[in-house]
């Protein structure tokens, strides 16, 4: 059975399992993880390359395994309904392993931040920790960041170091006294290879200008960056407060 064929087949019996959720746990957890197959099995047919399908697939095995010893637990009607499905479950879900990873990443993501964040590796020695299609993780001893495709601009870039939060590009821009920190768009149109070069272009050049002592972990660095956080927080909310206080 092809990849597609299998989801057609899955997708089938969703609604009846939907109907039944509602007789048990069972029930439930079975209707649930088909349905959660599915969905996963969808962007695998359309070939959506937001998605670590390797990754995806091992987890969702898990739980498959887990369903499948629910469902052995359960009495013989139990196992006659809903075996079957958990093995085609299991076979698509073996198919999306399958499906290849894109060597440059979503859009091109990967490629665009080893190109524009090269500096972090050449002259920080920063490594990367972890690597999913829309993004990578460096790490320099205890200093974290996080860049990647996302539609927000707080989940596409962030930095920090041990138990701190996360600190975002704004941050660095107000605690720079750069005015560009008012406008850095908090919702993201990443939809091309040519809109992520521009906004990392954007992020790695803040880095560098203004990033160097974060980037060598220097603690009295980040505690100005947290007190930068908080103000402008603090500023934010108080402009929140009296344009409703207006209205």
């Amino acid at each position: 059975m092809t990849l597609a064929v299998n989801l057609a087949f899955l997708e089938s019996a969703v609604l009846e399992l939907k109907a039944e959720r509602d007789g048990g746990p069972l029930q439930n957890d079975v209707y649930e993880e088909i349905e959660d197959v599915c969905i996963l099995g969808r962007r695998a047919v359309a070939r959506d390359t937001r998605v670590n399908y390797p990754a995806r697939a091992e987890s969702e095995l898990m739980l498959l395994q887990k369903v499948r010893a629910s469902v052995h637990a359960g009495n013989e009607n139990d196992r006659e309904r809903y075996l079957t499905l958990v093995d085609r479950a299991e076979e698509m879900v073996r198919q999306i392993a399958q499906v290849p990873i894109p060597p440059d990443g979503h859009l091109g993501v990967l490629r665009l931040a080893r190109s524009h964040f090269d500096f972090l590796f050449d002259e920080y020695g920063f490594t990367i920790a972890d690597q999913q299609p829309t993004g990578l993780v460096l790490t320099r001893g205890d200093v974290v960041i996080e860049v990647g495709c996302a539609t927000h601009s707080s989940q596409s870039f962030s930095i920090r170091r041990g138990d701190l939060g996360d600190f975002w590009i704004e941050d660095l821009l107000y605690l720079n006294q750069d005015q560009r920190s008012e406008s850095v768009p908090q919702h993201l149109e990443l939809t091309d290879e040519a809109a992520v070069d521009v906004w990392f272009q954007f992020l790695s050049s803040v880095l560098r200008q203004y990033g160097e002592l974060l980037l060598t972990g220097e603690p009295r660095a980040f505690a100005r960056l947290e007190e930068a956080q908080s103000q402008r927080d603090a500023e934010f909310a108080a402009k929140m407060t009296a344009k409703y206080a207006a209205e």
